[in-house]
């Protein structure tokens, strides 16, 4: 478990070993029904016997472990059936209707009141099932339900969930009787994180990247995209040992190379980690991983969140595969506009030693510096920075500072569709000195575009094409043994 004192402790629930799960088939419920199973879900989390949704991805190699643990996962029949067979723990029911901010009003109330949400076109099934009306939230906004309910909402994590999905993330907000809202106004989301803090973190996701986390960092939090995560609730119980990311040897220094480490972006994306990541042929199941050095960025909620994903990509890795947090700690959150970032730094201290992560990927605002990176350096569970501005990534050109001997190293290149290709780097590479006993521009590290190059088949398809056409001196390593080498041989005196 996580240790300290930081809200992202205090939010952490204990660990369950699971008897049985009554297994629904997620594609096949309507959104109704989804909300429905989700809710009873996050309400019996805590309990031997709970729900799990079935999808492909990371929740399909979790359901293949936990029956080979014993875990019986059992067809839950119809969403109706399910209810009743965990009929004790609930207590009622909050009415809804969907498309309108009732629906995130009433998965607010149903983890306090020990309720679960029906849309009102289920309500003649809830009758017949014997559900008591605990609150008719119809008509009922977040603003509203903040004001009137604000005392049954737990601090330290909060979530924001676009009405249009329904299906996804509300399991968790119950099992953590959790404040949910979406909105368009600033004001609003920056002061629900700033009520629900010190330091909350809010899953989901907002209506616009940049002013999205902008928001919730001025409150001195940390944003977690999660808004298509399925399972939550249960993932976050299971016990997964400690985490231990593969170790790279270290890399003996050569004269006259340069050195370069490609790092895949967008790790703070949780909903990705534990979804379309794993088993994707692009991704993490690409038959390219491991035929050359690839960094990935994970997000070092996961030890909170999902433990057992971050193990199964630990366990799986390949000797070419290294790993660094992303982007931010303890997630999402631009250091320029926290109030505290010596705050946010403790606070991730815990999750850092958790997940094993000394490497720390940090993206900032266009107008922020490296300087503002200093609280996260002097954390001794950090051995060094890869720092992106907003837009591009690559925007402070391979800049480099120290502190306490640690570097902060920003991106000096790309690889982006339309923005740098292959051919592109390999041409700025090779303008690159190539002296790594003295000149610390011999290091270099390119953010790999995540969402680029599907015509191809991926990124590591650009990164294989970026490999053939670099010079021949050039080194590809992976940044957690890149920023050992500039600690060794061109750290400052």
């Amino acid at each position: 478990m996580v240790d300290g004192n930081s809200t992202v402790a205090a939010a952490m629930p204990s660990r369950q070993r699971y008897r049985m799960l009554w297994a629904l088939r997620h594609d096949r419920l309507s959104p109704a029904e989804q909300v429905l199973a989700q809710t009873i879900q996050g309400l019996t989390a805590a309990m031997p016997v709970s729900v799990w949704q079935q999808a492909g991805s990371a929740y399909a190699v979790i359901e293949k472990q936990l029956r080979d643990e014993g875990v019986t996962v059992r067809p839950g029949g119809s969403v109706w059936e399910v209810l009743h067979r965990l009929k004790d723990a609930v207590k009622g029911a909050v009415v809804y209707r969907l498309g309108t901010p009732s629906l995130n009003v009433a998965t607010a109330l149903c983890g306090p009141m020990r309720a679960v949400a029906v849309d009102e076109s289920l309500l003649p099934q809830a009758r017949s099932a014997g559900l008591k009306i605990l609150v008719d939230a119809r008509g009922t906004n977040e603003v509203q339900a903040l004001e009137r309910y604000r005392s049954l909402f737990s601090p330290g994590v909060v979530v924001e969930q676009a009405l249009d999905k329904p299906g996804s993330l509300r399991d968790f907000a119950v099992a953590h009787k959790a404040f949910v809202f979406f909105t368009t106004s600033s004001a609003f989301r920056t002061r629900v994180a700033r009520m629900f803090g010190p330091q909350a973190i809010v899953y989901g996701w907002g209506n616009d990247e940049l002013r999205w986390v902008s928001d919730i960092s001025r409150a001195n939090a940390t944003s977690a995209p999660a808004d298509w995560c399925l399972n939550l609730s249960i993932l976050e119980r299971l016990s997964a040992g400690p985490l231990r990311r593969p170790r790279r040897p270290p890399v003996p220094i050569e004269e006259d190379v340069r050195y370069l480490a490609f790092v895949l972006s967008d790790g703070d994306n949780l909903q990705w980690l534990c979804g379309d990541f794993i088993g994707n042929r692009r991704y993490w199941d690409s038959p390219l991983r491991g035929k050359f050095p690839m960094t990935w960025e994970v997000s070092p909620l996961l030890p909170v969140v999902a433990p057992r994903v971050l193990g199964h990509l630990y366990r799986t890795a390949t000797p070419n595969d290294g790993f660094v947090s992303g982007a931010g700690a303890p997630g999402y959150t631009y250091p320029h506009l926290q109030p505290d970032p010596r705050a946010l730094a403790q606070q991730a201290a815990p999750l850092l030693r958790a997940a094993d992560l000394p490497i720390v990927s940090v993206l900032n605002t266009n107008e922020g510096d490296l300087k503002e990176t200093f609280p996260l350096l002097d954390l001794p569970e950090v051995e060094g920075v890869l720092y992106k501005d907003y837009s591009p990534y690559n925007r402070s050109g391979g800049r480099l500072l120290w502190r306490q001997g640690k570097p902060g190293l920003s991106y000096r290149f790309l690889l982006w569709e339309n923005l740098m290709e292959p051919e592109q780097l390999a041409a700025e590479v090779a303008r690159m000195p190539a002296a790594p006993r003295s000149d610390p521009a011999s290091y270099a590290i390119v953010n790999v575009h995540a969402w680029s190059y599907g015509r191809i088949g991926g990124p590591l398809n650009a990164v294989r094409r970026a490999l053939s056409l670099l010079p021949s001196n050039v080194r590809v390593i992976t940044a957690d043994q890149l920023i050992p080498l500039m600690q060794t041989y061109v750290r400052p005196s």
